[in-house]
């Protein structure tokens, strides 16, 4: 910000000029610019464009200081600067056609300097502190201050306030740089000042919110301005990818305050994700009921969650290939004594605003770990994604506190994974990549919700350290009436797989979809056509089955531990072994020594790659010869095909075989076999002569 406000004199008289620059410059707090006329005023305007503060004389040669002031208020460079005109007198109507073309205050002559000094100080102050030091549009008690004023002298005229955001704006910052937000913003400013003049007012609320008020005479005014200041803006926005929001209120009672009918205009903004097509909303009768309930809502929060009144429904999740259930998403429900079931979509916002979702979300994990708890014991457990608000996603002890519960409970982590939102990572990119790469590092997996809803959403995965996508249901639902959301849908799913990350489509409801989804390749399912969310004990009932079913399925299989730190490999080595084997997966070292503990005599082969975080393939090899329980499993070392020396390593340290990347499937399928058959046939040797031992003895 510059150190020094501009002012520019316009008058005629030399003297005048020299005895108001003296008297308000006295303290060399400003920068005084001055003009004999109108002409060489605007050659300044036209060169400089830090001009804070203008005084013209009404009494100009050539051009008068009407026409110069009506020229300045309607150029959308120059129409935010304030005016203060010097007049002879108040009687002669000049002070008020002064006013009505857009002047901020006026100076009658002669000039006393203790007078002048006051009242120009009082000027200057109110029009650098009553506006916005970057944009030059009104601050928000400017705004409404003006806007009361001007609805109060125009009681008969009609008039409509919006609310405008610029939706993506912080990302424009992270990724483009602040420069070019500083751009969008001027340009914004630039069009409000022009498309309104002074026929209406207009302020910057806050960051990147504006607000307007304007005369509604002809009916839709609103829609037209918002058409126009979108065409205006459109260049811009195809740039730099944002989009912009409005939210309208007619204004239909006067005396209510200026605040309270911008709240009603940005309230309304919450109404345009619910639409198609459109980017404005209106205020009505129903939100100010909505607005009087989610008070109640949030002066109920804290009892109910005292009282239990929150609680828990699963949706399970489906494994697209075999349509049997592989995990489950836990969704938080509130039933009021009063007001009946409250949806998420109803109470998650308001208690984001307040704080206490961080309260609610503690309780609906720990709710989770226990009904993980009590599954792992009845064998039934399989991993289930619980949400994390963006208020406990920028809180730096999350990881801590979920640690905690896990600990309480004795859950494993791959058995409580992380949900997040797509719209989170919009406010705080940076910083959201951080918080997610430091939950990923400490062993979380994580899953990205409603993906694809955003525009952010390829920028985004260059670096989002993301396990999952689960894809929004939006394209499900227009996927029988638009060929281009089929055709999204299958470039989501394939660059997932180019990034080795799982995917999860929502929303499911159809056959057809269904096949969709499993003929591109989608990993997981969810969605009505296979459940909708359970009660735990329905969930609790239905996963048991499941286990019950697996188990008469597996008893037969013989078990192969995969151990790779990347799913989508993992994925592809079963695909390449088929379904004739039960499969355990690990992601090191470290938690394939976990799972062998626990689960030893139903595995028969394990395969490993060489570089994982924690442990890595070569330790694991040397712990497993070194340990008599599990010395007899024969071990499968993968390695990239010019890694020769690691090759040889690791058949030194006990590797029976090992498979070059890139591998071919049925190669793969018969090595597999291979070793199978002769681990078996060394173990019938071994019994024979354990037999022959004992029967010698």
């Amino acid at each position: 910000m510059r150190e020094r406000k501009t002012i520019l004199i316009v008058a005629s008289s030399e003297e005048d000029r020299e005895k108001i620059g003296k008297i308000l410059n006295k303290d060399r707090e400003y920068e005084v610019l001055e003009a004999s006329d109108g002409r060489k005023a605007q050659d300044i305007l036209d060169t400089r464009n830090d001009i804070d503060l203008i005084f013209v004389d009404i009494i100009l040669p050539e051009t008068d200081g009407f026409q110069f002031l009506e020229r300045v208020k309607k150029n959308g460079g120059t129409a935010h600067i304030p005016v203060v005109v010097n007049a002879l007198s108040a009687m002669n109507g000049q002070i008020e056609k002064a006013l009505s073309l857009g002047a901020e205050d006026f100076i009658l002559k002669p000039y006393y300097d203790k007078a002048l000094r006051n009242r120009a100080g009082s000027v200057i102050n109110r029009a650098f502190h009553d506006r916005d030091s970057f944009t030059g549009l009104y601050t928000a008690l400017t705004f409404y201050g003006r806007t009361k004023d001007m609805l109060l002298k125009n009681s008969d005229i009609p008039y409509v306030m919006m609310y405008f955001n610029i939706k993506g704006f912080t990302v424009v910052n992270d990724f483009y740089g602040n420069e070019k937000g500083d751009i969008i913003l001027l340009e914004f400013s630039a069009i409000l000042r022009e498309g309104i003049g002074v026929k209406g007012t207009y302020g910057r609320i806050i960051a990147d919110n504006f607000v307007c008020c304007i005369p509604n005479v002809r009916g839709n005014e609103e829609v037209r301005f918002f058409r126009y200041v979108e065409e205006r803006m459109e260049t811009l926005r195809k740039e730099c990818h944002f989009n912009l929001e409005c939210g309208i209120y007619k204004i239909d009672d006067t005396e209510l305050p200026v605040s309270v009918m911008c709240d009603r205009a940005k309230f309304s903004l919450m109404d345009i994700e619910k639409k198609r097509g459109e980017r404005y909303a209106y205020y009505n009768v129903e939100m100010a009921e909505r607005y009087r309930n989610e008070q109640r809502i949030i002066a109920d929060m804290e009892q109910a969650l005292e009282e239990r009144q929150f609680y828990v429904m699963l949706q399970p999740i489906y494994d697209a290939r075999t349509e049997r259930p592989i995990s489950a998403e836990a969704l938080v429900r509130w039933k009021h004594p009063e007001m009946g079931v409250i949806k998420p979509s109803v109470f998650v916002p308001l208690f984001e605003k307040n704080g206490f979702i961080r309260q609610l979300d503690l309780y609906t994990w720990e709710e989770v770990c226990k009904l993980l708890a009590r599954m792992q014991r009845n064998g039934s457990a399989v991993p289930i994604s619980v949400n994390v608000s963006r208020v406990d996603l920028y809180n730096p002890g999350i990881g801590n506190a979920i640690e905690a519960l896990l600990q309480k409970y004795q859950i494993p982590k791959n058995l409580l994974r992380l949900e997040i939102t797509e719209s989170a990572y919009t406010e705080k990119p940076r910083e959201f990549i951080t918080l997610v790469s430091n939950l990923q590092e400490r062993g979380f997996e994580l899953l990205m919700d409603d993906f694809g809803s955003g525009y952010s959403s390829l920028n985004m995965l260059k670096e989002m350290p993301i396990d999952t996508l689960k894809i929004d249901m939006q394209f499900m639902e227009e996927l029988s009436s638009s060929q281009r959301a089929g055709n999204i849908l299958i470039s989501i799913v394939r660059m997932a797989r180019l990034l080795q990350i799982s995917t999860v489509a929502e929303g499911i409801e159809t056959r057809e979809q269904l096949e969709f989804l499993q003929n591109v390749g989608c990993d997981k399912i969810q969605g009505y056509y296979f459940a909708k969310p359970l009660m735990i004990e329905e969930y609790e009932k239905l996963m048991a089955q499941e286990a019950l079913h697996t188990d008469k399925e597996n008893v037969y299989k013989k078990g192969i531990l995969l151990v790779d730190d990347v799913r989508m490999l993992r994925c592809s080595l079963r695909d390449a072994l088929g379904s004739s084997y039960r499969y355990f997966e690990a992601g090191n070292g470290r938690e394939a020594l976990e799972i062998l503990n626990e689960s030893v005599r139903n595995i028969s082969i394990i395969i490993t790659d060489i570089f994982m975080p924690e442990m890595d393939g070569f330790e694991l090899i040397q712990k497993l010869q070194g340990n008599s329980v599990f010395s007899h499993i024969p071990i499968i070392v993968i390695t990239a095909s010019e890694e020769r020396e690691n090759e040889i390593k690791a058949l030194e340290y006990g590797a029976v075989d090992v498979i070059t990347k890139p591998y071919d499937p049925v190669i793969v399928s018969q090595r597999v076999k291979n070793v199978m058959k002769m681990s078996e046939t060394e173990w019938l040797q071994m019994e024979m002569k354990l037999m022959n031992g004992s029967v010698i003895s």
